[in-house]
């Protein structure tokens, strides 16, 4: 991220001449992004509490048949933590400019950063695991491999790396904490000591980013090439499928984009602080674009919500397009799987 400097508040012409004009206007422009960036924190953080109710209310959790619906609800209320820490501390200093604490390494930060940087590294194993039981489950229909003791099983395992990483690089890592910093509209980098050599970004950061990205990529084309090679893409199922196959694409491009732009903005040499709040609204897009996709492409979540909020003839709707699919109890074909993958 970029190097930690004081930003210019004003401009001053020769002779010491302050410009209050552009001084306003930097002010105007900020509290601009800030607002829309605070609406898009608050609008993921109620659509995730939403779907999670949902999932809750409709008892999809419970589904012993089906335990993609515990991945999803543990990645919710991860985000929502996530969330929780950006609409209480990261939004509002990005609206006000200053810092909440004694500075970029006070507690407080450090704390906050903590917190981000390890829900993001869980959000990174989480995606490993969607991605293995979306190609197993559609690939390898007949074996039972995601139990609900081995998913619960797999959750404890990310929480403790999550936490075995995080702990080296934002507290025993000798350079270089990611923080929130209001001055770039997001995060930067703080560097300690003038150190050059970042060793958590190169042993951990990007590796983590970097195979996360890869190994979910890789999974999801060859799902789609399945998909197509054994479905029939022109009937009903078969588009279902293929519908299934571009949204999990769409969670794993999001997840991929926001840490390009982390990465790759300081890299190009862009100067402008207010270019850096993409990196912000495509991670804040991450942290809802589960409940997005469950909510607008899953029949099981939208026919909950529809329950939640008491629209019975939408609800009668979304359960006579279910029966018109394929259920969980005929033979494990591939329409089968793949229908049992998507939910």
């Amino acid at each position: 991220m970029p190097a930690c400097k004081r930003l210019c508040q004003h401009c001053v012409y020769p002779g010491g001449l302050v410009v209050d004009n552009a001084n306003s206007m930097v002010d105007v422009v900020r509290l601009a992004i800030g607002a829309f960036v605070n609406v898009e924190m608050w609008a993921m953080l109620t659509l995730n509490v939403f779907v999670l109710t949902c999932i809750i209310k409709g008892r999809l959790h419970k589904k012993k048949d089906n335990c993609v619906y515990i991945l999803a609800g543990f990645n919710i209320c991860a985000e929502i933590c996530q969330l929780i820490l950006h609409v209480i501390y990261v939004g509002p200093t990005i609206i006000s400019g200053e810092w909440f604490f004694k500075g970029q390494d006070s507690l407080g930060v450090t704390i906050a950063a903590t917190w981000f940087l390890g829900i993001w590294y869980l959000g990174s194993l989480v995606q490993i695991l969607f991605a293995t039981n979306r190609f197993v489950v559609v690939c390898f229909p007949t074996r039972t491999f995601f139990t609900r003791s081995r998913v619960m099983g797999f959750i404890a395992i990310c929480c403790c790396a999550a936490l075995a990483m995080v702990t080296y690089s934002q507290l025993l890592s000798p350079c270089c904490r990611i923080t929130p910093d209001q001055r770039y509209f997001g995060y930067s980098y703080l560097v300690f000591n003038n150190l050059t050599i970042n060793p958590s970004m190169y042993y951990v950061d990007l590796p983590l980013d970097i195979g996360t990205s890869s190994y979910c990529g890789i999974s999801y084309i060859v799902l789609f090439v399945y998909v197509l090679k054994v479905g029939s893409h022109h009937s009903r199922s078969g588009k279902r499928e293929i519908r299934c196959c571009v949204q999990f694409m769409l969670m794993f491009l999001t997840y991929t984009v926001t840490w390009l732009t982390f990465f790759l903005y300081p890299a190009i040499g862009i100067r402008a602080p207010e270019a850096y709040v993409v990196t912000t609204m495509v991670f804040m897009l991450n942290c809802g674009i589960n409940s997005i996709i469950y909510l607008v492409m899953n029949n099981e979540v939208r026919g909950a919500a529809c329950r939640l909020l008491g629209k019975e003839s939408l609800n009668a709707l979304h359960a006579s397009q279910d029966k018109s699919g394929p259920s969980n109890r005929i033979k494990p074909t591939f329409t089968n799987a793949h229908y049992t993958s998507r939910r």
